[in-house]
């Protein structure tokens, strides 16, 4: 009896362990909806020899030059090569030359997809800087992937800090960008289907040209009652003496006592 009851207990014991998979037996578990590769779970789950995620980057410019106050822009990728979507957690660290101006992002990417962000720092003081992006993939709290941003801060003082002239450089219309990609979030969130920045922006259009033409609609209707309120007052009375003649009965002109009757002619021939 005493043999059969620890039996059961170690039965009861083990059954959470023997439930949990493992394909590869690389001793990750396999990731499931409840057990996420953020969490811990095995980003090849049928590849023994890799469980961590594996990240293919890039950052373009790849070396930035700054001088004092001046602001770059490094557009870089992330790639999965896993065959498991993940979720990420993005972050720049802090340096003593550089004043960092990214806010750290969540990102999802399917297996074999690229997305693509913005980072955005300026030169705080003189000196040679390495910035660091972190991918965090896991819960642990160690970066799963770094990528360096090599820059330059000279000593002299940026144009732009003293002057509003663009002569020399592109306009910055980043923010275009970031909207856009916050546009899209937000219809993949809140609709069926997925929109990229493209898509939105044809939204975008398409509602501005709807409101440009429901506002041009409305200005002619405005200008048109205005126009009818400035009418004068002979306008109005002969209006009026018009709408009297089309509301009138028929007039009865063959009733008149005053107009004779047709005269009789009697042709008489000659003998």
């Amino acid at each position: 009896m005493k043999k059969t009851a620890l039996a059961v207990v170690l039965l009861l014991f083990l059954i959470p362990f023997a439930s949990a998979e493992d394909s590869d037996g690389d001793g990750y578990e396999n990731p499931t909806e409840n057990f996420t590769i953020w969490d811990g779970a095995d980003a090849f789950p049928n590849n023994p020899d890799i469980h961590d995620p594996v990240f293919s980057t890039g950052c373009d410019p790849p070396v930035a030059t700054l001088d004092l106050g001046e602001p770059v822009i490094f557009t870089c990728t992330i790639g999965n090569e896993g065959p498991i979507g993940v979720d990420v957690y993005i972050e720049l660290g802090e340096h003593s030359n550089l004043i960092n101006q990214f806010k750290a992002e969540n990102l999802s990417i399917n297996s074999n997809q690229i997305v693509e962000f913005q980072v955005k720092v300026s030169g705080l003081s003189e000196g040679v800087a390495t910035a660091k992006l972190s991918i965090y993939a896991r819960a642990n709290g160690s970066a799963s992937h770094t990528i360096d941003l090599p820059i330059e801060v000279t000593g002299e003082e940026w144009a732009g800090l003293s002057s509003q002239s663009n002569v020399g450089g592109n306009p910055d219309i980043s923010f275009i960008n970031r909207a856009l990609d916050d546009t899209s979030a937000w219809l993949s969130d809140n609709t069926p289907w997925q929109f990229s920045r493209m898509n939105a922006g044809l939204v975008v259009l398409l509602i501005g040209l709807g409101l440009i033409a429901s506002i041009r609609k409305y200005r002619a209707r405005k200008m048109w009652i205005q126009n009818m309120e400035k009418k004068t007052e002979s306008d109005r009375q002969t209006e009026a003496r018009f709408d009297q003649i089309r509301r009138a009965d028929t007039h009865q002109h063959h009733i008149e006592p005053t107009i004779p009757e047709s005269p009789k002619f009697i042709i008489k021939s000659k003998k």
